[in-house]
């Protein structure tokens, strides 16, 4: 979905988009080039509350547990708890990790916050699917119960602000900058009327305020101002909100990027212009809002510089320690010795080989 007044397509004809999950994170495909994904970027952030959580998760699970903890204690190592096949997870081999020796459990318990992760992450993206259908159609779509108290949340904030499928300018979008290497997917931008709701006429009465503009909120309304917003979704399963200093990196990120590439075509258009960047938080309990600051300061000192340490550290970190990096001029002179007898073997007919 792109909003009225979205300048007239700049590039067609080019191959859909791919995704591609690594061990060093998310990595769009586009034409042919590879761009780290924003959250990705925000990796080479120092998460300090992931440590205990993930410590916390492990803890929590040994207890649950520990018949299982004791039994793995009095079996010898398999020696396969590393291995990665290649076979379907629901399928098991010779080479398979055990699952019950002291290693394999430690693994598993130790690996806890991994799934969590990826549980919370499926959650995440079943949502957005929710709000982005209703988006394009006006109504709820169905969904899985798991997922119905965020779902609620998601009704009862557009509820709140008044905000219908018309007010959703763009919708799920890829937004790319091929400068600097990165892409990623926003949730989308939303109009927000201060004539709909209270809610909505203090949330732009802050916004103007933050750029000196001293309009109260009944002056909004009555004057119906409006205001675009770059949004995203987090669902949390804690009932108390919180939000963290990359919430606004990421939506600095997604706001400073210059094109949109709509989803599932080959489409892409200028980025629309955006009067700032809001979090919508969705919780079991209900659901939070956050304005955060995402102007082009944020942008160029703090989400640039994440973004260059962490493609530094998957393009470069391990050459940067290696042994193979610092190498003997004797070892280099072998080296292109060699390679010259490789290439002129390789140059050789088949007679004057024979």
């Amino acid at each position: 979905m792109i909003g009225e007044g979205a300048e007239q397509m700049i590039r067609r004809d080019l191959p859909f988009h791919s995704v591609e999950e690594s061990d060093d994170g998310r990595w769009y495909i586009i034409d042919g080039v590879r761009f780290m994904s924003v959250t990705t970027a925000l990796n080479a952030l120092d998460k300090r509350g992931l440590v205990p959580w993930a410590g916390g998760l492990a803890a929590e699970l040994s207890f649950l547990e520990l018949p299982t903890l004791v039994a793995a204690s009095r079996k010898k190592p398999c020696e396969r708890t590393w291995n990665r096949c290649k076979h379907d997870d629901n399928e098991t081999c010779e080479r398979c990790p055990c699952r019950v020796c002291r290693l394999c459990v430690q693994k598993w318990v130790g690996d806890r916050h991994k799934r969590e992760t990826a549980r919370r992450s499926d959650e995440g993206v079943r949502v957005h699917d929710v709000a982005e259908w209703w988006s394009y159609h006006g109504e709820i779509k169905d969904h899985d119960a798991d997922i119905a108290l965020y779902i609620k949340s998601f009704g009862q904030f557009v509820d709140d602000y008044g905000i219908t499928p018309e007010d959703v300018l763009l919708a799920e979008a890829i937004l790319v900058n091929r400068e600097v290497g990165a892409a990623g997917q926003t949730d989308g931008i939303i109009r927000f009327h201060a004539e709909r709701s209270e809610a909505a006429a203090k949330l732009i009465s802050r916004i103007l305020a933050a750029r000196g503009e001293r309009v109260s909120w009944r002056k909004a309304q009555k004057l119906k101002l409006t205001v675009d917003l770059i949004i995203d979704y987090k669902s949390r399963e804690n009932d108390e909100a919180k939000f963290y200093p990359e919430n606004a990196l990421q939506l600095a990120g997604y706001r400073h990027f210059p094109v949109i590439r709509v989803k599932n075509s080959d489409v892409e258009i200028p980025m629309l212009p955006v009067d700032g960047g809001l979090v919508i938080q969705l919780r079991p309990d209900g659901y939070s809002t956050r304005l955060v600051v995402c102007d082009r300061f944020t942008y160029e000192h703090g989400f640039l510089p994440a973004l260059r340490t962490y493609q530094w550290v998957t393009e470069h970190g391990a050459a940067a320690v290696s042994s193979h990096t610092f190498v003997l001029p004797e070892t280099l002179a072998a080296r292109e010795r060699q390679a010259a007898k490789d290439r002129a073997g390789a140059e050789q007919s088949p007679a004057e080989a024979a």
